[in-house]
């Protein structure tokens, strides 16, 4: 680590441990101005980050067409030329991994989208035909109701007519 990177290191600690014991509203513009780095700072951390990298694996089972298809795909130009550093190949092989990890969550999304739209379309299927059950008992209460009610009405009927028989027939009815 170079002497400008551990100046700036403990710079930032100190303004972060500083920031911690201030009561109250603080003043963040040192802060702010510490966290900030230059352009060559974040090159070289991209660069750490990409060096750390583990190889992307993928569990899918894959097709021979798809395997020689990316037979072809997985020599860049430079990976069998001698003047390519160690480096550029490693560099490409992480690209391609991710080229491939990224083709393969693109069909998995796909296969995904298509299940997705499926159950929709059975979900829906489902409701419309619960729907439509619902409407037929709704019809079969509504004709039973009228029956009921002309039943009822027929059954007053006759019950009027036959108290009215009662009082004629048997004078000492108290109906």
């Amino acid at each position: 680590m170079s002497e400008k990177e551990r100046s700036s290191k403990f710079a930032m600690l100190k303004a972060i441990s500083n920031q911690r014991h201030l009561s109250g509203e603080a003043d963040r513009s040192n802060l702010n101005a510490t966290l900030v780095k230059s352009s060559l700072w974040k090159k070289n951390t991209l660069q750490k980050i990409a060096q750390s990298a583990e190889p992307i694996t993928t569990h899918d089972v894959r097709t021979e067409g798809e395997i020689a298809l990316d037979t072809e795909r997985s020599v860049p130009l430079g990976e069998n030329d001698d003047s390519a550093s160690q480096e550029e190949r490693r560099k490409s092989a992480i690209l391609r991994r991710r080229t491939e990890e990224i083709e393969r969550l693109r069909r998995e999304i796909a296969k995904l989208n298509e299940e997705n739209a499926r159950l929709t379309e059975l979900h829906q299927n489902k409701l419309d035909a619960h729907r439509n059950e619902l409407l037929e008992f709704q019809r079969a209460f509504d004709e039973f109701q009228q029956q009921s009610d002309l039943l009822l009405t027929e059954l007053d009927q006759d019950n009027e007519r036959l108290r009215l028989e009662c009082k004629v027939n048997n004078k000492r009815s108290l109906l």
